[in-house]
């Protein structure tokens, strides 16, 4: 028979066994991460543009001296390309297992280009994804795990629907029975159409009460608690958007996102002071910099960071753990391709704050195809992170090429 104490050694032992048996993610690179040091350097950065809809997806490809290779995706805005030709200098000869150095080597590089309010942001961001996709090839584990391990093992994903251009609520019922036969267990829908005098950001009271019956008649469409949010893209002024949430409170809305433009905090502090609907924003800012004021003034519900925007995967990361602090959860905004998606789902993984991942272009017949896959990339509604070195994707080149945008090379 065991006593106390050579019980608690046997289970120590089975423990420890386990524990060495189970080998986790983070136990194998750190000794790796040691010996890879110095080992591989960068030798290019190039880029490839992949049509689509009505914006074009900047694919970024880090090239090393060691064969290996990361991958990423910068904001989808024109100019972006050349920003991106523009600051890689900063990295080329460079360790690419430095990752937090070199974005700040970036960063501080472009600070006299807004490389922490603007475009620049968004190339810096693509390269920041490809070197974690490399540094994660190098060690051999997931991105995720880089960044602290995974609080989950799948994303729920929230389809932006598409938005009929008319009042009959018929249409938009459609969309949603549409993007219920995707398989997404949540959706938004943009209410930005049937405005008037665009200048002076008012609301009119017909637009509100048609929006009003077209939400009553999704809602019916879809249930009391299924998670409806919508989007209002910073069109209206404080007092009018005051108005509206008062007009939806009875709708169960997931949330409100971006009401108002997003240069002024105090507004939205205002608004979400009273707003018995969660306002979310957050797309249109960058870097910790931007986020700041929302944060501290709790100046919204929820943050809604784009990955490519925002400053990439780690940048994110510490918006939504600094936002954590006022117990503000987070969204992830997401416009772009698989590459992009699939990473800004490696930081959702490792966000505790995170609630729901975007879906933007899914319709596209060739969307899921920019990358290999076995089958589709969501599923029931949610987004299965690879469990693979590195982001755990690789493209399909023959359907990049064959979507090209004009202009582009293939990392030419």
């Amino acid at each position: 028979m065991l006593n106390r104490r050579k019980f608690f050694t046997a289970a120590g032992g089975v423990i420890a066994a386990s524990t060495l048996l189970e080998r986790p993610h983070i136990v194998e690179a750190v000794p790796k991460a040691a010996t890879e040091l110095g080992k591989v350097k960068i030798r290019d950065v190039k880029t490839a543009s992949v049509r689509l809809s009505y914006y074009n997806a900047h694919l970024v490809k880090i090239i090393t001296d060691s064969g290996l290779y990361g991958l990423g995706e910068a904001f989808n805005r024109s100019g972006v390309v050349d920003h991106i030709n523009g600051i890689k200098r900063q990295i080329i000869g460079q360790d690419p297992l430095q990752v937090d150095y070199l974005w700040h080597k970036m960063m501080d590089a472009g600070i006299g280009q807004g490389s922490r309010s603007g475009s620049l942001t968004g190339a810096i961001s693509g390269i920041e994804t490809a070197l974690w996709d490399l540094a994660g090839k190098i060690l051999n584990v997931p991105v995720y795990v880089l960044l602290g391990g995974k609080f989950r093992d799948k994303l729920l994903i929230y389809h932006d629907t598409g938005s009929p251009n008319t009042v009959a609520p018929k249409p938009w019922v459609q969309e949603a029975k549409r993007s219920k036969a995707y398989g997404f267990k949540a959706m938004k829908f943009d209410l930005n159409r049937f405005r008037g005098e665009r200048w002076n950001r008012t609301l009119s009271s017909q637009d509100m009460k048609a929006w009003v019956k077209i939400l009553e008649a999704i809602r019916a469409e879809l249930g009391p608690d299924f998670p409806l949010g919508v989007d209002l893209h910073w069109a209206y002024n404080t007092r009018e958007a005051m108005r509206f949430v008062q007009m939806v409170e009875h709708l169960n809305l997931w949330f409100l996102e971006d009401p108002m433009p997003p240069e002024n905090a105090d507004a939205f502090a205002r608004l979400t002071a009273v707003s018995k609907v969660p306002i979310a924003t957050g797309e249109n800012l960058f870097t910790r910099q931007t986020f700041r004021p929302y944060i501290e003034k709790q100046a919204c519900d929820i943050i809604q960071p784009d990955t490519q925007k925002c400053g990439g995967l780690l940048e994110m990361k510490r918006i939504a753990d600094w936002a954590d602090l006022y117990y503000i959860n987070m969204l992830c905004h997401n416009m772009c391709s698989p590459v992009g998606t699939i990473a800004a789902g490696h930081a959702c993984m490792s966000i505790r704050s995170f609630v729901a991942l975007e879906s933007d272009s899914v319709e596209l017949p060739y969307w899921q195809d920019i990358i290999k896959r076995d089958g589709p990339i969501y599923k029931n509604g949610y987004l299965e992170i690879p469990n693979k070195p590195g982001l755990g994707i690789e493209l399909n080149e023959e359907v990049c090429r064959k979507h090209l945008g004009k202009g582009s090379g293939f990392f030419d």
